[in-house]
């Protein structure tokens, strides 16, 4: 047996459960060293994600490209479709616990197809997004109070299930109504 060999056996018989890999048969050397490499690489994903969104701690974080810093542009001007009178008069019918609000968050920040909200909006809800540079109009300020008194819970419910024509906001006509009353919470708790 080469050093080599020999320093490989150590590593393998002193890193896993002894026998671990004899009852699935593994009998080469190299087959075992690419499995105990994809294991290590399949748990260091879940590290490497970081926390979820939950954590606010970096709501006031400047992150150039992601919408934490800065108040966007407020007022800001809008030519939206008004949603349907019956839509648009809706209340949100969810109470804004704050477990419905932080899963509002969860769905504005990653949770959404077919992209996340905050890639526009901002992870800061301020329309810098990382993708806001390239549309016209602007996606919409939603931390700017005077720009949403305006618009009713009706009308955010509406545009989220349909989108908004003539700019870059798709329709998330798929996701459960629930769902979008839960983004529509979070998107209020964020006006300041």
């Amino acid at each position: 047996m080469t050093d080599d060999q020999i320093r490989t056996k150590y590593i393998l018989e002193t890193t896993m459960v002894p026998g671990l890999l004899k009852p699935l048969g593994c009998r080469t050397r190299w087959f075992q060293i690419v499995l105990v490499a994809l294991i290590l690489v399949v748990s260091a994903g879940d590290l490497l994600a970081g926390p979820t969104m939950h954590n606010r701690s970096r709501q006031g974080v400047q992150h150039h490209g992601q919408g934490y810093g800065g108040t966007g542009i407020c007022p800001q001007p809008r030519f939206t479709a008004k949603a349907p009178d019956d839509i648009f008069s809706l209340k949100n019918p969810l109470k804004g616990t704050r477990g419905e609000i932080l899963e509002g968050e969860s769905y504005f920040q990653r949770d959404t197809q077919p992209t996340a909200c905050k890639v526009c909006h901002g992870a800061g809800g301020n329309g810098f997004g990382m993708m806001a540079n390239g549309l016209n109009p602007p996606p919409r300020n939603f931390i700017c109070k005077e720009t949403m008194k305006d618009v009713s819970d009706g009308q955010m419910y509406w545009i989220i299930k349909n989108g908004s024509k003539g700019t870059g906001m798709p329709a998330y006509a798929d996701l459960p109504d629930e769902v979008v009353w839960k983004i529509v919470l979070y998107i209020r708790s964020l006006e300041k």
